[in-house]
Formats: C-alpha cells, sequence, structure tokens
C-alpha cells in the first residue's frame, strides 16, 4: 500500500476553518458537527452505473480499484449507505443536481426536461461567482434535459465506446487549466465506461477475462440486455459471469484513468485546494432478481459508491450514516459556501464529513417506473439494522394488464377471482403459492373469467406464469417489443416485500409474511414520500441521432 505521502497530491477537504469565515451556509450539516471550510474548488463525477460492491473499497474481491482503494484506505471518509433515488441515468442526475426527488423535479424518459424554474447546483456556483464546467457523455445526460444550465463550458459529445472516459477526463484537465489562481470552481464530470455496453480495452478483459465468451452468450450491448429483460432472447448460465467479468473489467480501466486524472490535478496545483466527490448514478444487475442491467430498484441498482478525501485524516474512516443522491447539492453548497435553495428535500451531509457521528441513521426512498410497474422503497434502520421495504404496483390499462411470461402479487384467502386472456395463441397459466402449484388454467384468445382457492393462512405471495410470450413487433401486429403472454383483470398486481440487508445484503430473502409488524411501520414511513411535483417538466423531441445514441445505450426499444 501506498503512504500517505504517496497520495498527498489526492483532492481534499480542507477542515481547518469554519464556513462562518467565508459568509456561507448554516455552519452545522447532518449530525450537527461543524462544516469543514470553504475549498477552493469542487469536482463531482459520476460514474454511470456503477454499483458500489464492484469496488474493492466495498467489498469486491476482484482487484478491480486498486488505486480508489488506496485512497479510501488512507485518506478518505466512505459512506457505507449511500444510495440513489432511481436505477435510471436521467432522473438520477438531476436529483443530484437538484436536491429534488424524481417525484419533484418531474424528469423521467424518454424526453422530459427540468422546469426552468428548479434551480441547479453549476447555477448556483455560478451566480456565486464560480467558473462551472460541465463534461458528459451524451445519452440522457445531455444538455437540452437541463444539465448544460448553469455551465459556461458544457459538452457532451455522445458515447462510442468505453475509452471515451480518457476524452472526458481530459477535457475536465483542460477546463481546470483555464482557471486563474484567484478563482473559484465547480467542475462535473460524467461517463459511461463502465455502463453497458461492456467494451473494456483489450488489455482489461484479458486480465478478467482471458478466454473467448461462454457457447451461446449474446453481445454484451444495451439492446441485447433489453432482450433479454423483455424476454426476447436467452443467455446460458455461464453468461452471467462472462457479463460481470467484461463489467468488472471496465470498472479497473475507469480506475486507472480517476489515477490519472488525480495526478492532474497535483500537476496543475489544485489538489490541495479541490473538494472532490467519487460516485455514481445507480448501480448494475446481474439476475441477482431475474434481469440484467439496471431496472429494478433492489441494493445491486441502489447502492452506490460515495467518497470523501480528507487530508487531516491519519487514515481513512467509514460511516454507516445513509446518504442520497440528493444530498449532494446541499452538501456541496455549504461546503462552499453557497446558499442553497428553499425547502430541499436532501440534507447537508458537511457535519458528518467534519467527523460527526456516522452510526447508521436516517433512510433513503428510492422509486422506478420501468417495465410497467410503478415502485416505491424505503431503506431504514430498525433495530440497529438497515431494512428495506419494496412496495411495487402494476400500472394497469382500463381492461388489465399485460404480463411476459409471470405476475407475482400478494392475495389473501379465500381466493383469487379473475378474467384472462391469452396473447396470440391459447396457454396454460401455471398459478403457484411459493413453491408449490395450485392450479392450471386454460387460457384462450377470447376471455375468460376464473376462481382460484387458496390455501388458508395470511397474505401469500402467488405466481401467475406461462411457459413462453411472443412479441406484437415480431407477428406483424404493431410496433411493440415486448413479449407478452397474457393479460389479466380484476386482480390488485401489488407487492410488499421486505428484506433485513445486514443480513441479506441482497434482499433475497423475503421476510413481509414473518414480520408484518415491520411491514406496517415501513409502510408508514413509506407514505412520507414526497409525490408533489415542484414544477411541470417540459418536453423535447428527440432528434433522429438522439435516438440512435439513447438505443445504443439501451435506453429506447
Amino acid at each position: 500500500m501506498s503512504s500517505p505521502r504517496a497520495l498527498r497530491g489526492a483532492p481534499v477537504v480542507l477542515l481547518a476553518l469554519t464556513l462562518s469565515a467565508c459568509g456561507g451556509a448554516s455552519p452545522a450539516g447532518r449530525e450537527g458537527a461543524r462544516a469543514p471550510r470553504a475549498a477552493r474548488g469542487y469536482v463531482l463525477i459520476s460514474i454511470d452505473a456503477l454499483r458500489a460492491d464492484a469496488l474493492g473499497l466495498y467489498g469486491s474481491e476482484r482487484p478491480t480499484s486498486p488505486f480508489l482503494d488506496r485512497l479510501a484506505a488512507e485518506r478518505a471518509v466512505v459512506f457505507e449507505n449511500a444510495f440513489s433515488q432511481i436505477p435510471s441515468t436521467l432522473p438520477s442526475h438531476l436529483s443530484m443536481l437538484t436536491g429534488l426527488y424524481p417525484s419533484e423535479h418531474g424528469v423521467f424518459p424518454p424526453s422530459d426536461v427540468l422546469s426552468a424554474e428548479i434551480p441547479t447546483l453549476p447555477e448556483l456556483f455560478r451566480a456565486a461567482g464560480f467558473r462551472t464546467f460541465g463534461h458528459s457523455e451524451g445519452g440522457y445526460v445531455q444538455g437540452g434535459f437541463g444539465f448544460a444550465r448553469g455551465f459556461e463550458e458544457w459538452t457532451d459529445t455522445p458515447y462510442g465506446s468505453d475509452a471515451d472516459i480518457e476524452r472526458t477526463f481530459r477535457r475536465g484537465v483542460d477546463s481546470l487549466a483555464k482557471v486563474a489562481p484567484d478563482e473559484r470552481f465547480f467542475l462535473f464530470l460524467h461517463t459511461y465506461s463502465v455502463h453497458d455496453p461492456y467494451e473494456p480495452p483489450q488489455k482489461y478483459r484479458a486480465a478478467f477475462w482471458p478466454g473467448p465468451p461462454p457457447a451461446g452468450a449474446f453481445e454484451a450491448t444495451g439492446p441485447n440486455f433489453a432482450d433479454f429483460n423483455f424476454h426476447l432472447r436467452d443467455a446460458p448460465v455461464e453468461a452471467i459471469p462472462y457479463y460481470r467479468a467484461l463489467y468488472d473489467a471496465s470498472v479497473r480501466y475507469m480506475d486507472d484513468v480517476v489515477a490519472h486524472f488525480f495526478a492532474e490535478l497535483e500537476r496543475l496545483g489544485l489538489a490541495d485546494e479541490t473538494v472532490v466527490v467519487f460516485t455514481s448514478d445507480h448501480g448494475e444487475e446481474f439476475l441477482e432478481h431475474g434481469r440484467l442491467v439496471h431496472t429494478q430498484p433492489y441494493p445491486e441498482s441502489l447502492r452506490i459508491p460515495l467518497v470523501v478525501v480528507l487530508p487531516d485524516l491519519a487514515r481513512g474512516r467509514r460511516v454507516q450514516t445513509i446518504a442520497e443522491t440528493i444530498d449532494f447539492l446541499p452538501t456541496l453548497a455549504e461546503l462552499a459556501g453557497v446558499e442553497p435553495p428553499p425547502a430541499l428535500s436532501g440534507e447537508s451531509l458537511a457535519g458528518v464529513l467534519a467527523g460527526g457521528d456516522g452510526r447508521l441513521a436516517g433512510r433513503a426512498f428510492a422509486q422506478d417506473k420501468m417495465l410497467s410497474f410503478d415502485i416505491r422503497t424505503v431503506l431504514m434502520p430498525v433495530g440497529g439494522k438497515l431494512h428495506q421495504l419494496y412496495s411495487s404496483r402494476a400500472v394497469q390499462e382500463r381492461d388489465g394488464f399485460w404480463a411476459s411470461r409471470e405476475v407475482i402479487l400478494d392475495a389473501r384467502p379465500p381466493a383469487l377471482e379473475f378474467r384472462a386472456v391469452a396473447f396470440h395463441e391459447p396457454r396454460t397459466l401455471t398459478v403457484r403459492v411459493g413453491a408449490r402449484t395450485i392450479a392450471e388454467l386454460e387460457l384462450g384468445t377470447d376471455w375468460r373469467s376464473f376462481r382460484v382457492e387458496l390455501p388458508a393462512g395470511k397474505k401469500q405471495t402467488v405466481s401467475l406464469r406461462t411457459p413462453a410470450c411472443a412479441s406484437p413487433a415480431e407477428l406483424g401486429a404493431g410496433r411493440d417489443r415486448r413479449c407478452l403472454s397474457f393479460k389479466l383483470d380484476g386482480l390488485e398486481l401489488a407487492r410488499l416485500e421486505l428484506y433485513d440487508l445486514a443480513a441479506d445484503p441482497f434482499a433475497r430473502r423475503d421476510l413481509s409474511t414473518e414480520r408484518a409488524d415491520l411491514v406496517r411501520t415501513l409502510v408508514r414511513e413509506l407514505k412520507k414520500y414526497p409525490e408533489t411535483q415542484r414544477a411541470r417538466a417540459a418536453s423535447t423531441e428527440l432528434t433522429d441521432e438522439q435516438i440512435r445514441h439513447l438505443k445504443a445505450l439501451g435506453y429506447l426499444q
């Protein structure tokens, strides 16, 4: 491991003075500790789709992040429990830059634009006299969605390959080289280098997967992963470790680029005057809950890295305090002595950075609106352990809900009563309670009514499944590329799931039937999730080029 002197050039948060000397915001952040003094520069680095446990400092057993691991161990505050508000690039990044939950800023794919009434972090910095620079790799972090606001210099050249990270970070260094000695600055860097398609440079790929792809593995691209999630293609079991190896190789490549960026800060003489927040917008899935990439707000998609480097620590410090992406704006505003907008949902973490009590406390909300389900979740400590309540509800059409192979719902005795119709051709619908099959129903292409008796007891997890599905687009029945199997009407397709993340960090064992008391507690907490949109989002017309790039990243079908 490198000596502390070897990392002395890393970006730092200076702790000697308080914000009162700068005429800034409140002198106390979360936990009530005194906030660090304002530094000269602030850098926010977002590595798109980087799950926390892909880094050694968060538990990876692979050599994915030697530089970041050393930095964290010797000179950093590492937040163990940092969470995204949504596993979706566009709304997640706008939550970072507005301090608002997605439901509050109201910007969702494919074409929403942030309202001019909602201020952003770069606008705050620029209004306070900072020079502001932002460089991204397009996709859903394009200027037209609201990201360019407040930046005197903004680029969003579309992603072409993992190697674009070098161009993006070089642009960041070039921007900082323009800053005069008496000027303060804010820099935002965003890269898709870890995001699909997983295409790390060959030397990194060979280090993590030296042989050929497994037989039957499809190419690791966004469109292919989307097809997998929509049941339009399959992958052999052996393919999943292969995809994960390519992903980890991309993480390793990113770590080298970030190390070079830190070295450039030292060369420019800015390292000892700069605060850097290293983080991500969301994680990545590898079949922990049946899907690939990032479509569901479970821990693998919500838990993100959050690392801040401090010069006055003899060694690294890890804190359990729950942090959310909405906390970034108030935290950076307080550190810089900039007045934040009123009534933010995010809270400043400056007090924790200054040495405040970092015990497990707080709570995080998240949501998702993908794949025909409206999902809300809360992560909160109860009894000293972190728990997650996951609440999902199908977004139904007037005459029901189209299913892709399977629907899972909560049900109570005595029976399920519903109507169903098969898509395209007759199908057998298997009804299970847990692992037990309780009925097999024959569905036709006309609506039929059914009643299925349920075993006696309390709430039960019921699955309705057919063995196959078909895409309307492939059948020439429209442009809908979903793989559909049957439609249900008359059922409330909703679920509540409960997980003890201390004992079960990947949320595999649902405790909702065993801990009904805890479910009730967290349901009450979940009802506090703010649903009111602060300002109406506008809409933009996507260009053909934008559509092409968004499809390449798997965002559009």
